[in-house]
């Protein structure tokens, strides 16, 4: 490891673990994390109208995972947002797809210079108790970059014609978006093995 042998070039002492400890950051880090930083950054200035009260927090960019590696070189991310519901019932679907529908909108601008696989959105609800098991439900709408182009160009290619859309597209493998109400995938999904400097926080189970 590069860390390794500055550590033995420098000595033991503050600087080497100072060095050590900066360089160990950006190996977990990089560049998924300043992406997934600018990505909820964006998020935060998103509006959401009418659909905010169903929020029971606000909603997060909770990873930008580095997947794959395009030909070219450079990674292939997925960006992973988490809507946590206050509601114990399903959501509404409509509600749910205009949710998902601001909210990758909302990060498109911060990942407009890398590659995007496609774009997760979890949802989570359900009741939840101190006391006994951990009873929330989770499902997945998983938009493509050119659903979203289409939600982004086209005036009359709403909410709603996104969810015909990925209805329309969806094959039934929750691993090839588009995804209509899907599973969650495995954490393992979402890190790119041959690239350990672009796991991030959901691929690595922080």
């Amino acid at each position: 490891m590069v860390t390794t042998a500055l550590i033995r070039t420098l000595g033991p002492g503050p600087t080497a673990v100072a060095v050590s400890a900066v360089m160990l950051s950006q190996w977990w880090g990089g560049e998924s994390q300043s992406l997934a930083n600018d990505a909820q950054t964006a998020l935060e200035n998103r509006q959401f109208g009418r659909d905010a009260d169903l929020f029971a927090s606000a909603p997060t960019v909770d990873d930008v995972a580095s997947v794959n590696t395009h030909r070219d070189g450079e990674p292939i991310y997925v960006p992973v947002i988490d809507i946590d519901l206050e509601s114990a019932e399903e959501p509404d679907r409509a509600a749910a797809y205009r949710i998902a529908a601001g909210a990758v909108r909302a990060v498109r601008s911060a990942l407009a210079d890398v590659h995007v696989r496609h774009y997760d959105v979890l949802f989570s609800y359900g009741e939840t108790s101190w006391t006994g098991p951990w009873t929330k439900e989770k499902r997945r709408i998983a938009v493509t970059p050119r659903l979203l182009e289409r939600l982004e160009r086209e005036p009359s290619f709403d909410a709603a014609a996104l969810r015909s859309a990925i209805e329309e597209r969806d094959d039934g493998d929750d691993e090839i978006p588009p995804v209509t109400w899907g599973d969650p995938l495995p954490d393992s999904y979402y890190y790119d093995t041959d690239d350990w400097s672009g796991a991030g926080t959901t691929g690595m189970g922080f």
